[in-house]
């Protein structure tokens, strides 16, 4: 017994110990990296249409992310999930790009965020310190969570939120509980010292909230579906452009992909406004305090730029675009559900994030840290529902969605949900494939096994095993509703079974 507790004891300090050094090291690089990429923005803001030379940023960024260390391509949130479900590590140049090529797209007047810099950094800098502690690949495993945790948590000034952050995004439905503890600590640490640092933090305490009524919960509930709904068009966009800007440089070359994309992104900052492209912080904390958006579209403006961006060969984050979009589109809705913009922005900043990134616990947290308790219960409702809104989809490729969100799906397809561990994302159209008429073309007829089976029966003929097709206009509905009729049918012909005469 006391074997077993000693072992335990020595286990949670082993991990407190590097929890503490990775919570510190990557806070350092927290500080660094914003203090670089604040000193940047600042300096070329001035410069008046900085943002015109995107389509050259584009290509630049483009050009050093894919042929220089070609080999050397886990600079984003997505490979980082994947290296640490894969248990393989990061290089060193890896993480070199995922910190520099944020700086350059974000400075151009790319539409990127500054918080995967620092998770992607942080998974890069634990996976150095495990090979340099010659750590097998479970226990590097577990560093390389809580650099991510670590590295957002120091990014946003958010340490409990930021630490399950990077526990729960890397694989829905599981929570790495093995993990929690370092986590903690690894975002604390770092917190405290990108604070130390002199790294300033935004917080909006919200103060005008309704008191809890029936139509107010009626209003939060829509409120969650909207951003489910935001949360899956940003999702869908995101996907649309990679698939055309990708086949634009299949097609043509990468600079074409570039140039096509920067040009685009020009226009928008020429045409509309150019607060949809870089950061967008500062827009986000107007809305936050109370400002009203410039447009009522500015949440689609903000998705498209964010898309092009990221299609184009910008390099960065999507948390930041995503407050950006959840903070307008709560703005927005505020005026037509008559509540407090501030608390509707509030709302849809969290909402949305938790149905992008499918992290309801770390946004329904995260509201908590950002702006204040008494927003808690209704940050809750809405990031659930958001959550459940996107379904099997998520904003990273490689992010593991193991987790049935369909709440009537029975015990089995649950538990094959869970082992088979798919990665299934649908597109908007597949939503509604089954209710679209499915008529077989010539010469090719369906095979069920049912009529496999019978059809290798001798005393059977084709014409018998085949149903008649029912072709009227209503056909396309006639799954959605009880054939009584055939109902009927049955029972007549158990009546006649058990009365012969």
């Amino acid at each position: 017994m006391f074997k077993d507790q000693t072992g335990m004891f020595l286990n949670i300090l082993k991990w407190f110990i590097l929890s503490t050094i990775i919570g510190i090291i990557v806070g350092i690089a927290d500080a660094l990296f914003l203090t670089l990429l604040d000193a940047s923005t600042a300096s070329v803001s001035r410069v008046p249409l900085y943002f015109v030379g995107l389509p050259l940023v584009l290509w630049v960024t483009s050009l050093l992310a894919r042929k220089v260390a070609a080999k050397h391509t886990d600079f984003s949130t997505d490979a980082a999930i994947n290296k640490i479900n894969a248990h393989k590590p990061v290089s060193l140049i890896s993480t070199l790009k995922a910190f520099f090529l944020p700086i350059i797209t974000i400075t151009g007047g790319g539409s990127a965020g500054k918080e995967a810099p620092c998770a992607d950094v942080g998974a890069g800098l634990a996976s150095m310190l495990a090979a340099g502690l010659r750590l097998n690949a479970e226990d590097r495993r577990k560093l390389m969570i809580c650099g991510v945790s670590a590295g957002f948590a120091g990014v946003f000034g958010v340490p409990i939120s930021g630490a399950i952050f990077g526990l729960e995004v890397l694989w829905v439905g599981y929570i790495f509980y093995e993990v929690m503890f370092p986590a903690f600590v690894a975002g604390i640490t770092a917190y405290q010292v990108t604070s130390y640092l002199g790294v300033e933090y935004v917080y909006h305490p919200i103060t005008v909230i309704p008191v809890f009524t029936e139509g107010f919960f009626l209003k939060v509930l829509f409120a969650g579906i909207f951003f489910g709904l935001m949360s899956l068009l940003f999702i869908e966009l995101m996907k649309f452009f990679r698939t055309v800007f990708r086949f634009i440089s299949f097609k043509f070359s990468m600079f074409w992909r570039a140039f096509s994309g920067g040009v685009i992104l020009v226009l928008i900052g020429l045409l509309v406004s150019p607060e949809y492209l870089g950061l967008g912080m500062d827009t986000t904390n107007d809305i936050l305090h109370g400002a009203e958006p410039t447009f009522a579209m500015g949440s689609l403006f903000k998705m498209l730029t964010t898309a092009i961006t990221f299609s184009a060969g910008g390099v960065g984050g999507i948390v930041t675009p995503i407050f950006f979009i959840g903070s307008q589109a709560g703005a927005v809705l505020s005026a037509f559900l008559e509540v407090d913009p501030r608390t509707m922005a509030a709302l849809g900043v969290v909402a949305v994030l938790a149905g992008t990134t499918n992290a309801p616990l770390a946004a329904s947290i995260m509201a908590i840290e950002l702006f204040g308790p008494q927003i808690a219960p209704y940050a809750a409702v809405c990031c659930v529902i958001s959550f459940l809104m996107t379904g099997q989809r998520s904003i990273f490729i490689k992010q593991k969605v193991s987790f049935s969100k369909n709440m009537d799906a029975n015990p089995a397809e649950l538990t094959k949900a869970r082992h088979s561990m798919p990665v299934t994302r649908g597109s908007l159209i597949k939503l509604a494939r089954h209710l679209i008429p499915q008529e077989e073309k010539p010469g090719k007829k369906k095979k069920t096994k049912v009529a496999h089976q019978q059809s290798q029966k001798p005393n059977i003929t084709p014409q018998e095993v085949q149903e008649p097709v029912d072709r009227s206009p209503f056909a396309v509905f006639k799954h959605l509703f009880p054939n009584f009729r055939e109902k009927e049918d049955n029972n007549k012909n158990n009546t006649n079974k058990n009365n012969p005469g």
